[in-house]
């Protein structure tokens, strides 16, 4: 094979393996929406591609960083109505990683928040609230309740889950996070690119997630 024909060979490959890679995303995606599986911010970050890529693993922090980081994430905590233990979750801390504020492993069923010492607390209680929303997807919320928030959202025909293109602000998933994070959590933030900031957030989310300790009571 020519110099020539070998480059070509090689540009008509990158097209081929380009088109497999994003097989494989649809159909984990697709999987995890039959399964009925809530995909937690940690399969997200697998599936959602970012450009630069993040890093695998968090900064490390040194001991008086670190320090500082877990008070912001104790002042944040009261930022916030709802705690991950009322829904059978625990909460880690971590050093910052470019790209993501949190993760949410349903499988472990854990939520680790990558903080900063100079990270603001009320953005910290944004992205625990976010978090807390992933989890009370992943254990409550049924297809029916996701699609008829979808609905009242205007969106109806949006995705929940992702298709390995679609980042999670403009999923359902994200969008509802984002709105449990309005509801729950004293911030000013709103990340969803899906749909608009609620005027009522906790109106907008469905009857069991609004209340104040998502086990009985009304906010």
């Amino acid at each position: 094979m020519s110099a020539a024909e070998h480059a070509l060979s090689g540009t008509a490959a990158v097209p081929r393996r380009a088109s497999r890679v994003r097989a494989a995303r649809a159909a984990l995606a697709a999987a995890l929406a039959a399964a009925g599986v809530a995909a937690s911010a940690l399969a997200f970050g697998s599936l959602w591609p970012a450009d630069p890529a993040p890093p695998a693993a968090p900064a490390a922090l040194s001991p008086a960083d670190a320090a500082i980081a877990r008070v912001v994430v104790k002042r944040a905590q009261t930022l916030v109505t709802v705690r991950p233990e009322q829904l059978g979750y625990r909460l880690r801390v971590a050093g910052p990683l470019a790209g993501v504020r949190g993760r949410t492993d349903t499988a472990a069923r854990t939520i680790t928040l990558f903080v900063s010492p100079t990270d603001a607390p009320h953005r910290v209680a944004h992205d625990l609230g976010h978090e807390i929303g992933h989890a009370f997807d992943a254990s409550r919320l049924s297809a029916t309740e996701r699609a008829a928030y979808l609905r009242a959202r205007g969106v109806p025909s949006a995705p929940w889950w992702p298709d390995g293109r679609a980042s999670d602000y403009r999923t359902g998933a994200g969008d509802f996070s984002e709105v449990f994070a309005l509801c729950h959590a004293a911030s000013p933030d709103f990340r969803s690119r899906l749909a608009g900031r609620p005027q009522d957030p906790c109106a907008a989310l469905p009857k069991p997630a609004r209340t104040a300790k998502l086990d009985g009571g009304r906010r």
